[in-house]
């Protein structure tokens, strides 16, 4: 049984634009379904409001588990992870050679440390999904 009604799911899908809210790996393409995060982890009393969701890959969305904040690789400090309702993607991350995700605010380097968004695989994942036209963030790699 599902936490979250179809409904939810279908609200928290489509303001994600129907892509990971943290590596923009699309759902389109994907065997596994996407589950929904809680930004603001649940053991910490957070609630199941909509302003508290969303939409992640199941790689972001297990590398994440309950962090809010991790080790920035540049400085050492701990700085808090990208937060997908108060954050601006574009301010925090940009694709770089290699279709490798590189953090540009101490908080994006911390959230692609922690959630291993350059592992091999995912990088490799991204170059196929661009090979087949179903990764839009390529344009311009």
């Amino acid at each position: 049984m599902s936490l979250f009604s179809s409904f939810r799911r279908a609200e928290v899908h489509a303001r994600a634009g129907e892509r990971c809210e943290y590596c923009h790996l699309p759902t389109r393409g994907q065997v596994a379904t996407f589950p929904i995060d809680h930004i603001i982890p649940k053991s910490t009393g957070a609630g199941h409001d909509l302003e508290n969701l969303a939409l992640a890959c199941p790689p972001c969305n297990a590398h994440k588990w309950t962090a809010v904040e991790w080790s920035d690789p540049i400085t050492g400090r701990l700085a808090p992870l990208f937060h997908p309702r108060r954050d601006e993607w574009n301010e925090h991350f940009r694709w770089v050679v290699g279709y490798v995700l590189a953090g540009a605010t101490p908080s994006g380097r911390a959230t692609v440390a922690a959630l291993q968004m350059n592992n091999s695989d995912m990088v490799e994942l991204r170059r196929l999904l661009a090979g087949l036209d179903l990764f839009p963030e390529s344009e311009g790699i």
